[in-house]
This record gives C-alpha cells, sequence and structure tokens, in this order.
C-alpha cells in the first residue's frame, strides 16, 4: 500500500521558481498588466497568449478578485463606488513587502492556472497534460452557479470593462466578483424523447476536473481541479437534469 496519492490524469503541474513568482505578483498587482507566465507556459507546460485571465486572492485581511480580458487588469481593490466592507482601503499586494499579508492566490485563464500559496513561499502552474486519457479518466468540465440575490438593487456589474460585479449574497455578506452579472433564472425547455430539460441562466465559475485510479483498489475519484473561468447567461456546461424524475439527460445541448 502507498501513502501518495495516485496522479490525476491527463494533468501537468509544474513548481514556480521564486522569480516566476515574484513575476506574477507584478503583473498581477503593481503593473496591473497581464500575467506574463500564464502567456508563455514553463516547459512541458505550452504557452496559450489571448485569453481571458481571472484573480482569485484571499489575504488575511481582504478578498481581492480581478480580471484581465486584454491588456490590464481592473481589481475589486481598485473600482470605485464600491461599499466599503468588500474592498481594501490600501492597495492589495506589494510584491516586496506585503506577501506576509497572502493565504492564496489563483491567477487563471481557460488554459492554465496559477497557484501562489501562503505568503507566496511556493507557487505552481497547472494545464492539461499532452497524450491520451482513457475515457473513464478523461478530464471533466463542470459549471457552479455564483448565487447572489436577484435583482439590481442586490446584485449588479459596476464595470462593464472587464468586468466587475458587486453582489449580496443570500447571507448578507457582499463581494465583487470579476464577471458581468447575470440574475439566475430557469425555463422548461422540450428534448428529444418527450422530455423536459429545465435551462439554467445565471453567473457561473466554470472547472476542470481530472480524475484518478487507486492502483490497489481500482476505485476512481476527482483528485484535481482547475480553475478555467468565469461566464455569464447559459450553463455553460452539462449535465442537464429532466424536469420530472431529476434524471441526468444523456447527449442534451443547448
Amino acid at each position: 500500500m502507498s501513502d501518495r496519492p495516485p496522479q490525476p490524469a491527463g494533468l501537468a503541474v509544474r513548481p514556480l521558481t521564486p522569480e516566476q513568482i515574484h513575476g506574477v505578483l507584478t503583473d498581477v498587482f503593481d503593473r496591473a498588466a497581464r500575467c506574463r507566465l500564464l502567456d508563455t507556459g514553463v516547459a512541458g507546460l505550452p504557452a496559450a497568449p489571448g485569453h481571458p485571465q481571472w484573480l482569485l486572492a484571499e489575504l488575511g485581511d481582504v478578498r481581492v478578485t480581478g480580471s484581465c480580458h486584454r491588456d490590464r487588469w481592473y481589481r475589486s481593490d481598485t473600482l470605485p463606488g464600491a461599499a466599503s466592507g468588500a474592498l481594501p482601503a490600501r492597495p492589495a499586494v506589494d510584491p516586496d513587502t506585503d506577501r506576509w499579508r497572502i493565504l492564496e492566490v489563483l491567477v487563471f485563464g481557460p488554459r492554465a492556472q496559477i497557484r501562489l500559496g501562503e505568503r507566496a513561499e511556493a507557487g505552481w502552474i497547472s494545464a492539461d497534460a499532452p497524450g491520451e486519457v482513457p475515457d473513464w479518466l478523461r478530464p471533466r468540465d463542470r459549471s457552479f452557479l455564483l448565487q447572489g440575490w436577484n435583482g439590481p438593487g442586490h446584485s449588479y456589474t459596476a464595470d462593464a470593462r472587464a468586468p466587475l460585479s458587486v453582489t449580496t449574497e443570500p447571507g448578507g455578506s457582499e463581494a465583487v466578483l470579476p464577471v458581468e452579472w447575470a440574475d439566475f433564472s430557469g425555463r422548461h425547455r422540450p428534448v428529444p424523447g418527450g422530455r423536459t430539460a429545465l435551462e439554467s441562466r445565471g453567473t457561473w465559475l466554470t472547472v476542470r476536473e481530472y480524475w484518478a485510479s487507486d492502483p490497489a483498489t481500482g476505485a476512481v475519484g476527482v483528485a484535481f481541479h482547475r480553475l478555467t473561468g468565469l461566464s455569464a447567461g447559459l450553463k455553460p456546461t452539462g449535465p442537464e437534469i429532466d424536469v420530472g424524475s431529476g434524471d441526468e439527460i444523456p447527449g442534451a445541448a443547448h
């Protein structure tokens, strides 16, 4: 029996050097320009320039979010007019003096994710690995609803340039999300076979799940996940659910 977890299929992870970690913090928080490492990749992970980038940062005293769809970052700490409870009172992170405040920083796009750990003492970049993966271990894309109270008085797009939204969560707390806001709604949609699917609209976080198989038992489960984006509108991934039975509808598509 091994005490090491099995390797997720289809996944490549590379550690970052101290210089690369400093470059990520400098690009995102100091220069407020595109994270170059996501565009260039590293040895063994291909470059993927030109895609949108997003930021989720957990600091000891505040959360900072942001989006960079072209050349510059729009971050929650620089958003004018948002409620003070959601925003820090000073620049989010100085790469040279503020690392002690960092609990976790995620910078990601559709093709790769960078994760910096506590105090930015270590970091990793992850992406799809080249090569074939067995069908039962193939990575799966999922989408999760970002929940906020419906209506412009509670949740709204505050800056559409990148964009950034302000939303009041059901528990009453306020968050700034790096995505254009869309209230949740659903409608019934007929699908082949006389069934009815629930078609959902809202604001979504998309995730790629990587699976692994335990060589000792054969058990298969999710062993790693990578954030891939945020979007508003129709639910971007399956499965679709039959309204009557609650069963998954195989092959149903928007």
